[in-house]
């Protein structure tokens, strides 16, 4: 199993609560469709960061994404709704980058049923 985890900027002018609304409640209309998706996980950064209250983070999100292979989600991301996905992330995010992954659970985490 790979996981991409996925490192997002919000572009100048969107505010935290737009950038949230616009990742969490309408991208994930498009983004959830990918084929071969295993799971996803999205990661929102605070008000209230290791320096304070309302301090700029280098990235204001994170995502986590399953698939079973490399391969596969690459052709995920080439079919049409990945390239749709790709472009409306576009419209909200200055930076997105993309880091391939092996998982390595050292402490499990809460299980939220998501």
């Amino acid at each position: 199993m790979i996981k991409l985890i996925a490192l997002l900027k919000r572009k100048p002018g969107v505010s935290r609560e737009e950038f949230k609304r616009l990742w969490v409640d309408e991208h994930t209309k498009i983004s959830t469709q990918i084929p071969g998706i295993l799971g996803y996980r999205i990661n929102i950064a605070t008000a209230r960061q290791p320096d304070g209250m309302n301090v700029e983070p280098i990235y204001d999100g994170t995502c986590e994404m399953w698939w079973n292979s490399i391969d596969e989600m690459e052709a995920g991301f080439k079919t049409a709704i990945g390239v749709a996905a790709g472009q409306d992330a576009d419209k909200f995010c200055e930076i997105r980058i993309h880091i391939y992954t092996d998982e390595y659970i050292i402490v499990s985490g809460p299980d939220q049923g998501k």
